[in-house]
């Protein structure tokens, strides 16, 4: 809903415009720029200028086990 909502309000439409002409792709993009706006945001506001690496920086192995969950 949110991904919705915030859609709608960068292009001017009303949510139920979106839900009708939006694809699963233009989904994943809003979701993927919301994460790093909120990445830089954290980064900006931290003290000292930096972040908790945990939240982002993760093994190669933590990531080939989160690519590997979705599939089937």
């Amino acid at each position: 809903m949110i991904t919705i909502g915030r859609m709608a309000e960068k292009y001017g439409m009303l949510p139920h415009e979106v839900e009708q002409r939006a694809t699963t792709y233009d989904f994943m993009i809003t979701d993927v720029l919301a994460a790093y706006e909120n990445y830089m945001n954290a980064k900006k506001n931290a003290k000292g200028g930096a972040i908790d690496p945990k939240l982002y920086k993760l093994s190669t192995e933590q990531l080939l086990k989160i690519k590997n969950s979705g599939k089937k």
